[in-house]
């Protein structure tokens, strides 16, 4: 463990590399920037409450030092608006959903289940009577022949709506 003035030493240090930076949350005008906590600034943290025998904030600030699932857990969300709970579950890749948040278990989340491109599930509710939510709903379900999904918008192949309309009835 280190001592008081080496975490001190090592908190001051990460906090002068500190600096508002462009990225995905950061809006077009300065006052909407925020300054991101570093990983290293947040372990630093961590044992300067470690020192301070403040176990609870050092497990939470090495919690929120690497990545995590980040997705949103409010039940219904309207249009361009910001979640209020987040999932904090660890994962091993930033940007990956945690296992409980995987596209795979969208139904029992009561989710849309259209997986699409992305690792992430459709924070939308399916439409009643559908397992898709209704901008998810028109996109084809058929499986290529190279294993993929067509997900065409309204798809016109003939053998696609067939199979459709077979998985249908």
């Amino acid at each position: 463990m280190k001592t008081m003035s080496d975490a001190v030493e090592a908190v001051l240090e990460a906090a002068a590399r500190l600096a508002p930076s462009p990225g995905y949350i950061n809006g077009d005008h300065y006052d909407e920037w925020y300054v991101e906590a570093t990983p290293v600034l947040l372990v630093a943290l961590a044992e300067l409450a470690r020192c301070r025998d403040d176990r609870e904030l050092a497990d939470k600030l090495n919690l929120l030092s690497g990545p995590l699932c980040m997705e949103p857990l409010d039940a219904v969300l309207p249009t361009n608006s910001m979640p209020k709970r987040w999932c904090f579950n660890p994962v091993a890749t930033a940007g990956a959903p945690c296992e409980l948040h995987k596209p795979e278990r969208a139904a029992d989340l009561g989710r849309c289940t259209w997986a699409g491109r992305a690792e992430r599930i459709c924070r939308s509710t399916p439409n009643p009577g559908d397992d898709r939510c209704e901008e998810h709903a028109a996109l084809c379900r058929a499986i290529k022949t190279n294993g993929a999904v067509c997900n065409q918008h309204n798809c016109s192949v003939p053998k696609h709506r067939r199979a459709a309309v077979s998985a249908a009835h």
